[in-house]
């Protein structure tokens, strides 16, 4: 899948171009433009290099399921791998750049479609929030971006170079209701810092004579300490159970990943399990659908004994090596043991079908994946998720279309769910109940 990016001139292009040419590629290139992007192709998805000022900064992929912001190796990994491929090379202005490395890396804090919502009222609220943002517009296969700094739009990066004599908030108002082909998707993103991939050659060094021989990954280094374990599991059934025996153990759709979840929900490199002096972390990498542990949705955080990590359906237990402990008498208040525990919390469709919220995460809609299908018209593939927050609530989050999701007849982007809230979804009326 490639998409169209705005403000951007393609140096150089080359057919069937071998890994070994890469570097001579990358000498001429940076001579001439510091900023930009490569990309190859692999199967179906793009695989991208960002260059900033001169130098890799970090890779990135997309694929059907989404984008993601990767390490740099990633894309020499892949490179060797084909062995040869479609190479080019496009030259991006710095903001637009910006915009790009934002849009791969970052999740967005409101995401809709243009006719859902009235957009000038949006970039009144952003204006009035007063933070930098960034408000990206997609048509097809073109992306447009907006930079809003202190809330104002400041610099537009539209596709064709549209509407660029105009002010930038009447020429983002112009592009988006001007488009007839289609109704843009707006995802507005409040946090645009960035920083690199953590494999990054320091601007203190000075770049190695070959990038793809300092990149291309070497024999994986081992774990300080042996017996950890990751049990998978799908429907209380046991698929695998993994040693962790490596010091960064990957886990993800694509077949290279150590920890191998065959399901179009689960990115290519969703999650890893990283271990340093015997302390074990488990990072999401980018991934389209998140990653849980405990209940809780985390970009990183430190793993123990028994904790559970949830990816779509699947909960994988991390079990660290049993070690004999001096027993300990333990108080235990008993107003804690009689605290009355979470309801049974289900989904009821008109006709009676019952579907009972059992897992961390339920996706909704048309596609063959989702933990509950709708068939008919106009239900996306993934109309919606359902989350389970660390009380037991949930929250229902519509995950973009066309088609709105409502409760109690209002349209939602999030609604945290009460007992008998109506829920709508094209032709489907669900009863939210609590017993």
């Amino acid at each position: 899948m490639m998409l169209v990016f705005p403000s951007t001139t393609r140096l150089f292009e080359e057919k069937n171009c071998g890994i070994k040419k890469f570097d001579t590629v990358f000498q001429n290139i940076i001579s001439t433009a510091n900023d930009g992007y490569f990309t190859i192709s692999e199967k179906e998805d793009e695989v991208y290099l960002f260059v900033v000022g001169g130098r890799p900064y970090s890779s990135g992929r997309i694929e059907k399921e989404g984008l993601s912001f990767l390490d740099i190796h990633e894309f020499f990994d892949t490179y060797s791998r084909i062995g040869t491929a479609n190479l080019a090379f496009y030259k991006v202005e710095k903001k637009a750049l910006l915009s790009l490395l934002v849009y791969f890396k970052k999740r967005p804090a409101q995401k809709f479609s243009a006719d859902m919502v009235d957009m000038e009222k949006v970039l009144n609220d952003l204006a009035q929030k007063g933070t930098d943002s960034i408000v990206a517009a997609k048509c097809g296969d073109k992306i447009g971006f907006c930079i809003c700094l202190k809330g104002k739009p400041s610099f537009n990066y539209l596709p064709d170079g549209a509407y660029a004599n105009e002010q930038p908030k009447d020429g983002l108002l112009l592009y988006v209701f001007g488009q007839n082909e289609c109704v843009p998707s707006i995802e507005i993103f409040d946090n645009i810092q960035m920083t690199p991939a953590p494999d990054i050659i320091s601007s203190k060094d000075e770049l190695p004579k070959s990038l793809a021989v300092h990149y291309i990954k070497k024999p994986p280094a081992q774990a300080s300490i042996s017996g950890a374990e990751v049990v998978l599991m799908l429907a209380n059934t046991v698929i695998n159970k993994y040693s962790i025996t490596k010091a960064e153990t990957t886990i993800g759709r694509s077949a290279g990943s150590d920890i191998a979840i065959e399901n179009p929900g689960v990115s290519r490199h969703h999650a890893v399990i990283m271990e340093k002096n015997g302390k074990f972390m488990i990072e999401d990498k980018g991934s389209a659908n998140g990653t849980f542990m405990n209940g809780e949705k985390i970009t990183s955080k430190e793993l123990k004994d028994s904790d559970k990590v949830q990816i779509l359906n699947y909960v994988l237990t991390f079990k660290l090596p049993q070690v004999k402990i001096e027993e300990k008498t333990v108080y235990v208040d008993p107003s804690a043991v009689n605290q009355k525990k979470p309801g049974t919390a289900k989904l009821v469709i008109e006709g009676g079908k019952e579907f009972t919220l059992q897992s961390t995460v339920m996706t909704v809609g048309s596609g063959e994946d989702m933990g509950l299908r709708l068939e008919g018209r106009g239900i996306e593939d993934h109309q919606a998720s359902i989350l389970r927050g660390k009380g037991g609530e949930f929250t229902l989050m519509h995950k973009g279309g066309r088609t709105p999701t409502k409760v109690n007849g209002e349209k939602v982007q999030e609604h945290h769910l009460k007992n008998g809230d109506v829920i709508e979804m094209g032709q489907y009326k669900i009863n939210y109940k609590v017993s």
